[in-house]
């Protein structure tokens, strides 16, 4: 877009540096689709920079594959039939399935709350407060 008029001493200075923003880490190669397919979607929705150091790449692998794991255990619970319900084994087999999910829920929580990708890490206590005070102001949607 051009600009009438003169130019400024401080736009004569300006330089544009190629490549200055970061790159998003592609996954590991050990994971398999679908952990590589998680590990995409959270590199993409954070700055390319953010993912900078072998220990938070790191963290963010464990946080992939719990997941991971996480998603498997749904897909067997679901499936689980309520008949089965029925036996000893297969009441103790679903209890430990549930067990294991939680684990797996609470490990994949942990990772994403140290890697501050979690609204409740963002959050300053001080804006957290003015903003729950502030929200509570005027009419809400439901009441129109």
């Amino acid at each position: 877009m051009i600009k009438r008029g003169r130019v400024s001493a401080a736009e004569k200075n300006i330089t544009v540096i190629a490549g200055a923003f970061g790159e998003r880490p592609a996954p590991p190669a050990d994971f398999n689709e679908r952990q590589a397919e998680i590990w995409r979607q959270i590199v993409a929705s954070e700055p390319g920079e953010f993912f900078n150091t072998a220990t938070v790449r790191d963290m963010l692998a464990n946080l992939c594959r719990h997941r991971e794991a996480a998603d498997r255990l749904a897909v067997v619970i679901d499936g689980f039939e309520l008949e089965w319900l029925k036996s000893d084994e297969g009441s103790r087999r679903y209890a430990l399935l549930l067990r294991m999910r939680v684990q797996e829920t609470r490990a994949a929580a942990s990772f994403a709350t140290k890697l501050r990708l979690t609204n409740q890490s963002r959050y300053v206590p001080d804006t957290a407060a003015r903003m729950a005070r502030d929200g509570l102001k005027g009419t809400k949607p439901w009441e129109l």
